[in-house]
């Protein structure tokens, strides 16, 4: 059993409240670690000159666009994840499978959507309500076997990797994690491609204020470890994880 799998036992343990979707959240990820083990993802070669350039420049090394998919073994995942959710949440599945359906071309015609940024959270739950939401985290679910290994070919020639933005330096996706390591520093997590990078503790990801008098947090009741970071200019905010007070960095 590997450490994720793990950490989601044991939560759903001490949160009984929540069994339900920590075991779903466990059979996803087994799913995707038997589709990331089960074959070869496109080629995907790394331009070292450009990605030294993009990184010095501020730019992410690729726009989700541009990254090669497999759209068959992308839609197989995607369809998969669906089945699971559908044995925990027949009624929701239903709604899902009514929005997929509602477009010309179906998934290939989302997938397209999502990865040009014109298939967003807020547009799906404007449309569908919650289950728009759960939409767009399926669709997410599916292209990040392949985004995650070939983030992780990048990530092997950024060396000391410096990057002082607030979004991904491969894919340019926004973090959606924020973590306090033990040492004290602060990383993202981008929930796309899993790269993390080091940010400033006291600023905010998404418009770079650091004016301590306008960023503030408050704990999470309840998840012993976790904070919400909130930025009063940009009315936004993260979900941070103290590590200190945790079993591990969440990359463990």
């Amino acid at each position: 059993m590997d450490r994720n799998t793990k950490r989601l036992r044991q939560a759903a343990e001490k949160m009984p409240n929540y069994r339900a979707v920590l075991e779903l959240a466990e059979q996803l990820l087994l799913e995707k670690q038997r589709l990331k083990t089960r074959g070869s993802f496109p080629p995907f070669q790394v331009d070292s000159a450009k990605a030294k350039i993009q990184i010095q420049e501020g730019f992410p090394y690729l726009r989700p666009s541009e990254i090669p998919l497999d759209s068959g073994y992308t839609a197989e995942y995607f369809f998969r994840l669906l089945e699971l959710f559908k044995g925990k949440n027949p009624g929701q599945y239903a709604v899902l499978r009514k929005a997929v359906d509602s477009f010309p071309s179906g998934f290939e015609r989302m997938l397209a959507g999502l990865l040009l940024n014109q298939m967003t959270e807020d547009a799906l739950k404007k449309e569908w309500g919650e289950e728009g939401r759960l939409l767009f985290f399926f669709l997410t679910q599916s292209i990040k076997p392949t985004f995650e290994a070939q983030a992780k070919t990048w990530r092997a020639g950024q060396k000391d990797l410096s990057w002082n933005q607030g979004y991904c330096p491969f894919c340019g996706a926004f973090a959606d994690m924020g973590e306090i390591r033990q040492e004290g520093k602060r990383v993202l997590h981008c929930y796309i491609c899993a790269t993390e990078w080091e940010y400033p503790r006291i600023q905010c990801p998404f418009c770079s204020n650091n004016n301590p008098e306008t960023l503030t947090y408050f704990q999470v009741e309840g998840e012993m470890g976790y904070r919400v970071d909130v930025c009063d200019n940009c009315k936004t905010y993260l979900k941070t994880a103290d590590s200190r007070e945790r079993d591990g960095s969440l990359d463990g």
